[in-house]
């Protein structure tokens, strides 16, 4: 009979390989079994190449994670926790998308100064890294998997009060530095560029020549922001036109705004029927395909169509319709998320009287199921994708 051989029997390199696969959150707790666990798992989640190929592999997965609002407190009152729906990809068409539902557990902040911390407003994910902001300007960093967590300081401006009138968070790509971009618009506009490794904040002096993206950033509403690839980007709604016109976008390595212009898309939103009627209509963003895009839906009844713009083609400033992509019509639908997966979206349909969460193919135009628990869970109250990770928000 063959010799059982134990786990501490492997190559270092094979072992290495096995616990590349498993979760963040799994090697933690697995550190702990006992001591040869420990002196082999410990030095490799404190080892920056092995934190690189961890944290690839796991972006690279097919499934995907979406964190939600509504916090609950935690029995022991030092922590909240968070819905967090994770849906795993499959090519069989015939069967619907499986998930999962667990609870994400964040630090309360131990401070009577900083009680409504749970009440956080906003959310703002990278890398597993979750920056947490409430609604008097407190901000929170913290990594959920390593029970790790900071207060983040007071910008310096002193003026600066309550929470800013937009953010966004992501990794520069040339320092490998995280950072926070933050712009508040109250009484005057003033930007400010967090960066997690001085931790501490930096005003950004806008060039003098830069008078019309002051007034853009001042006087605009900045709406569904995101970052991707170290650039943050924001939908700019004109007050003075009443409409979405534009795009705001700012590189995080070297700090700098650019506007990107919408196409003109008045043959899309009139609806040239009996009536002669307008069909409502609204702008978001999303990443699909590895792409940041500006895609619009339009709806008018029961039905509803999707106009994709990809950025990548824009030129001279301005977002070209060469690309434009249209899906639809696709009737029922109630809400949507965002691409999960490939050319898949996340969409909430009404079907017999019950809210089902179902998975769109632009391509096919075909939907499928997403099987999960919807106990708990709010879809206009998702806050953003979130990944598992060994990133450690002290050892920079």
């Amino acid at each position: 009979m063959a010799e059982m051989r134990s786990f501490s029997d492997f190559p270092k390199e094979i072992l290495e390989v096995i616990l590349l696969l498993l979760p963040a959150d799994s090697l933690v707790q697995l550190k702990f079994v006992n001591k040869f666990c420990y002196s082999l798992i410990s030095p490799l989640i404190n080892d920056p190449e092995f934190i690189a190929k961890h944290l690839f592999l796991t972006k690279n997965q097919s499934s995907a994670s979406l964190l939600f609002r509504l916090p609950s407190p935690h029995v022991n009152h030092s922590l909240f926790t968070f819905p967090l729906l994770t849906i795993f990809y499959d090519n069989d068409k015939s069967k619907p998308f499986l998930s999962v539902t667990e609870a994400l557990s964040l630090p309360l902040i131990q401070n009577e100064r900083y009680k409504d911390m749970d009440k956080w407003d906003q959310a703002y994910h990278c890398d597993g890294l979750i920056l947490l902001v409430n609604d008097f300007g407190t901000m929170m960093l913290c990594n959920p998997v390593l029970k790790e967590s900071m207060l983040l300081p007071q910008p310096k401006n002193a003026i600066l009060e309550g929470s800013p009138s937009t953010m966004g968070f992501g990794l520069d790509p040339e320092s490998n530095d995280y950072k926070c971009v933050a712009i508040w618009c109250h009484d005057n506009c003033k930007i400010q560029v967090y960066t997690l490794s001085s931790n501490s904040w930096r005003e950004i002096i806008m060039p003098a020549d830069s008078e019309d993206m002051m007034y853009t950033i001042t006087y605009s509403y900045l709406f569904s922001g995101l970052c991707w690839k170290g650039v943050c980007y924001w939908l700019v709604h004109n007050p003075d036109a009443f409409e979405f016109d534009k795009v705001l976008s700012f590189n995080i390595s070297n700090e700098e705004f650019h506007l990107i212009h919408l196409p003109v898309i008045d043959d899309l939103i009139y609806m040239r029927d009996i009536d002669n009627d307008y069909c409502e209509y609204g702008f978001h963003l999303s990443v699909w395909n590895d792409s940041v895009v500006v895609y619009m839906k339009t709806e008018r009844g029961s039905s509803c169509e999707y106009h994709f713009f990809p950025i990548d083609g824009a030129e001279d400033g301005a977002i070209s319709r060469t690309n434009y992509f249209r899906v639809g019509p696709l009737e029922n639908v109630r809400s949507e998320i965002s691409f999960w997966k490939n050319d898949e979206k996340l969409i909430e349909i009404q079907k017999d009287g019950h809210v089902q969460l179902v998975s769109c193919n632009i391509h096919t135009q075909k939907f499928r199921e997403v099987v999960c628990d919807l106990e708990g869970i709010r879809f206009d109250h998702w806050a953003c994708f979130y990944v598992k990770s060994l990133i450690s928000i002290r050892r920079r």
